[in-house]
């Protein structure tokens, strides 16, 4: 169950990848040569990959974390950069844990035993102080019983059967997650207990996102999709059929009711506009080792922001594009100090991504910076340095490189 679980929570390849409003960037290599495991975004910012515990700041990812649990994660659940639940699984195949992060630390695990042959599949957080996980319980996999446990912002509790059932789980409030299964069904969670399972067309290992109480979307393995309006879930409808046939397996993203992005484990993506699903469209040609799967996780805070995590330690992001003549991005020079040896540079940029600075009797100096002001130093070269004696003009150049596009700004100044 360790693929199920995680589908249902740089090198550079060239130009971006337009997808519906949106682009999706280039696969960029962020930890080593297997899958990262599930995703969670609470925001473009902030983002946290489950299987090798990274983090995400907007602009860069941190190192690999180690010993958080004993491992990975199955499933992770961030509402914001200072809180995220997750569960995963030590050792012995009984040995369940949840955890939470508080933005600089992980908790110590808490232990959830489920008998001998019971597992924990997904955990959802609507705040810091309310996160559902659900899973089995029982000795003999042929008879297990279904499970829940819940955080309430100190603890856990103990897993108790409250009905429902499902591999999957969305919750965007503490008032109401739903949950998907195997068997066409679907339950509904109003904080205390589950409702009798309903009925839907997804059939095998479907995966849930829920923007609210009154719309969820579902899409399963074979590729069919179906949405819940709050008392119903319409018919089921084929949007997918060019998934990995080896790794069958969808995640889906939904940050309102008019907002959905999928991945599949072929590379490609899909989005949802609140009416009909888009094509898929392949924005992940990486070869993965052994015939592996290559999307296998996407989280989407809001319509204009998402990150997929792929099967080679990379990661994508989506980002809307410009409307016509409307500035993506943008770099101003605010101010800039000439030393001995140096030139400090203060630059203000309207998106994330890499500033370049050149310039004659300069060393070409590149950073990756996040929204906001940041200030930069370049060292002249033994000619910059010459020419500062001279009192020379140089014209400097600051060129921005976003996901969405390049920007640059010049300026001529007096060494």
């Amino acid at each position: 169950m360790l693929f199920a679980a995680l589908v249902v929570a740089g090198a550079c390849l060239g130009p971006s990848t337009a997808l519906a409003s949106g682009v999706w960037s280039a696969p960029t290599h962020i930890g080593g040569d297997v899958a990262l495991g599930p995703v969670s975004c609470s925001s473009p910012t902030f983002c946290l990959s489950g299987s090798s515990i990274l983090t995400y700041n907007g602009t860069s990812w941190s190192a690999a974390t180690t010993d958080v649990g004993g491992g990975g994660f199955y499933s992770v659940s961030c509402v914001s950069a200072t809180f995220c639940g997750a569960i995963g699984r030590q050792g012995n195949p009984s040995n369940y844990y949840a955890l939470t992060y508080n933005g600089r630390s992980w908790s110590a695990p808490t232990s959830i035993y489920l008998g001998s042959a019971g597992e924990l599949f997904s955990v959802s957080c609507a705040s810091a102080t309310f996160c559902v996980a659900i899973g089995n319980y029982g000795d003999d996999r042929s008879d297990t019983t279904p499970v829940t446990l819940t955080y309430n912002g100190t603890s856990w509790s103990a897993p108790t059967n409250q009905g429902g059932g499902g591999y999957n789980l969305s919750c965007p409030s503490a008032t109401f997650c739903t949950a998907v299964g195997n068997g066409e069904s679907a339950w509904t969670y109003n904080g205390t207990s589950w409702s009798a399972p309903t009925i839907i067309a997804a059939h095998i290992n479907p995966t849930v996102s829920c923007s609210s109480a009154t719309f969820c979307a579902a899409i399963d393995q074979l590729g069919y999709a179906e949405t819940y309006n709050g008392t119903s879930w319409s018919a089921s409808t084929q949007v997918d059929a060019t998934r990995n046939l080896s790794y069958p397996g969808l995640s889906v993203s939904c940050p309102s009711a008019t907002f959905c992005a999928a991945v599949d484990t072929a590379g490609n993506a899909l989005t949802y506009n609140g009416t009909s699903w888009s094509a898929p469209t392949n924005i992940d040609p990486i070869p993965k080792k052994d015939g592996g799967p290559a999307l296998i996780s996407v989280s989407c805070p809001s319509a204009t922001f998402c990150l997929a995590i792929d099967g080679n330690g990379d990661a994508l992001t989506y980002t809307t594009s410009p409307r016509e003549g409307q500035a993506s991005a943008s770099v101003k020079i605010e101010k800039f100090k000439v030393t001995t040896s140096s030139l400090v540079v203060t630059i203000k940029t309207s998106r994330a991504g890499a500033v370049t600075i050149t310039g004659p009797g300069l060393k070409k100096t590149t950073r990756t910076v996040a929204v906001g002001t940041r200030v930069m130093t370049v060292a002249l070269t033994k000619a910059g340095e010459a020419e500062r004696a001279g009192r020379k003009k140089i014209k400097l150049l600051v060129n921005l490189k976003t996901s969405i596009k390049t920007v640059s700004r010049s300026v001529e100044i007096k060494l």
